[in-house]
């Protein structure tokens, strides 16, 4: 399986476990920056004769301007190329009022430099490290004052190579990147400069990067157990510690430019050149189209989701055409079926400890069903259908699932919830709220639903929002989900389905209301509510709750 870095949300699926280390680094760096914050202009000069009448014989005294907190990373610059063996200089110039206690340098979250100060507010480090592997390192200096204040410079990326390694790969590679621009009639605006790195290389350089906390975890862990995806105590944090690396042949990354294919040894076989066509693939995409996207959080998980499967669907594309065009032999055929299957065996998904379906499944549906969605592409206009997919960018799962959709022009329709924290009362927080799109609504109906009636419930979804809030104190949780739908048959056949689907989680106890909602009760309470094309589910302690949840939002 490859991989494209980028961010992630709560329903991330297991991808975004994997590489939510370069996002969250970015957001981790960010957000130690200090804020600017506004000051007084206060003129700095009076009329002559007023200065004169005031202070007439005072010689005036200067009052000295406090050192402000600075850190400069002066060596290396960004974008320098080293060779693998090299020593690297670090040139770090510091500055702190309250004086400086330390400056830390680290290149992918590992520490490569230290100098302890014993308090002076303007400091010089001077220091040398040699790395161990090639690839791109990012680089990054701390300063801490003796109060503990830390500030951090932007991040500057350099590139480590292994001259003996490209050489003995060049001609490979190259092959491998004309026969792939031939196919895709799709050439380079730049050159690409790939790294090859071991299974091991790759889990240690994940684990260092890895900033996903025990805490976003637990917060994320709540929003899977709303939708009954995991248990009150699925151990996420470990879990996917435990995930980082497997099943992983190479990556692109569209920050940093980093282009790795994992290797067993330093020669490109005949399955790590199929799956460096996958990720030269990615290279075009991100000098030719809008890969850069998938960096960005503002099309939240769901428009994220569906960018992804447009990208690894049409790298996935490439790859059958890899195949079928004869660019291998025989031989090298079997070869790549064979480690294929050692490689992409998924043994999480056979292991119930391990990750759930639900997360499992959104692992693979970029290349699977967008595999599927940019063969549409393919076989409607060819090459030029998935140019303009990438001018107008799939908005959706549903569009990824149903093509048809994309091409009719079916947008997600924006659907809204008012704040519920003053219907709940204070001591209740608000962990996520966000649209769950079709995708995940049909992992959520799977597991009490046949497939063929999920197929029918899931299909003309029209949009959705859910928030998910939370009481510390007691531990209880309000999911609420509000669903359109685009006819009031396709509303109908959800109603159904959901129906169905609490009947088998609660057993059949559902009860009319005298508002027109059907509840169930048992440790809690969920009540489904139907208007015309919308839907409506609550899912609280109890009923009284879940009744005041609906008052307020049809109220707003």
């Amino acid at each position: 399986m490859h991989n494209i870095n980028s961010s992630h949300s709560a329903l991330r699926g297991i991808r975004g476990v994997v590489t939510a280390v370069f996002f969250l680094l970015t957001l981790f760096i960010t957000g130690c920056q200090p804020t600017n914050q506004p000051t007084n202009n206060l003129p700095t000069t009076m009329p002559t004769a007023a200065i004169a009448a005031v202070v007439p014989t005072l010689t005036p005294t200067m009052t000295p301007t406090p050192l402000p907190s600075t850190i400069e990373l002066i060596s290396p610059s960004d974008g320098d190329t080293i060779d693998l063996g090299q020593p690297i200089n670090f040139i770090v110039s510091a500055s702190h009022p309250d004086g400086i206690r330390l400056i830390t340098l680290t290149s992918n979250g590992q520490g490569v430099g230290l100098l302890q100060n014993s308090g002076d507010i303007q400091v010089e480090m001077n220091q040398t490290w040699t790395p161990e592997y090639a690839g791109t390192h990012e680089i990054i200096a701390v300063v801490t004052s003796r109060n503990g204040d830390t500030l951090a410079t932007e991040p500057i990326y350099i590139r480590v190579v292994d001259r003996d390694m490209m050489a003995r790969n060049a001609p490979i590679w190259a092959n491998v990147e004309a026969n792939v621009i031939d196919l895709r009639n799709l050439a380079p605006l730049e050159p690409v400069e790939p790294t090859l790195l071991s299974q091991s290389e790759l889990r240690q350089r994940l684990t260092s990067n890895y900033f996903y906390t025990k805490e976003e975890a637990d917060r994320d862990a709540l929003v899977l157990y709303t939708f009954d995806f995991v248990s009150r105590d699925y151990d996420l944090y470990s879990l996917s510690r435990r995930f980082l690396g497997e099943n992983i042949a190479g990556f692109y990354d569209p920050e940093s430019k980093e282009f790795v294919v994992v290797s067993s040894d330093d020669e490109t076989n005949a399955l790590e050149q199929w799956t460096y066509a996958h990720e030269f693939m990615h290279a075009l995409q991100d000098q030719h189209f809008q890969l850069g996207l998938i960096t960005d959080a503002s099309a939240g998980f769901e428009g994220d989701m569906a960018l992804r499967a447009l990208a690894e669907g049409e790298a996935e594309l490439v790859q059958d055409f890899y195949l079928d065009w004869g660019y291998f032999s025989d031989s090298d055929l079997i070869e790549i079926f064979n480690e294929s299957n050692k490689l992409y065996g998924f043994a999480f998904v056979s292991d119930p400890g391990y990750f759930p379906h639900a997360l499992t499944n959104a692992f693979i549906f970029p290349y699977t069903t967008g595999h599927d969605f940019a063969a549409a592409l393919f076989n409607r206009s060819g090459w030029d259908g998935l140019n303009a997919a990438w001018e107008n960018l799939p908005q959706s799962t549903e569009q990824i699932i149903h093509p048809d959709r994309y091409f009719a022009g079916d947008n997600p329709q924006i659907v809204t919830l008012p704040p519920l924290t003053d219907t709940l009362g204070s001591d209740w927080s608000l962990v996520e709220e966000a649209v769950l799109g079709e995708f995940y609504l049909r992992e959520y109906l799977i597991q009490q639903v046949n497939g063929s009636e999920v197929d029918t419930a899931a299909t003309g979804w029209g949009g959705d929002r859910y928030a998910v809030y939370w009481h510390e104190e007691s531990d209880d949780l309000v999911l609420v989900l509000r669903t359109a739908w685009d006819s009031a048959g396709d509303a109908s056949q959800f109603t159904a389905a959901y129906t169905d689907y609490t009947d088998g989680r609660y057993g059949p106890i559902g009860q009319s209301q005298a508002d027109g909602a059907i509840c169930w009760q048992s440790r809690d309470a969920t009540c489904l509510y139907a208007a015309g094309t919308e839907l409506l589910v609550v899912r609280a302690p109890d009923l009284d709750t879940a009744v005041a949840i609906v008052t307020t939002i049809n109220e707003g």
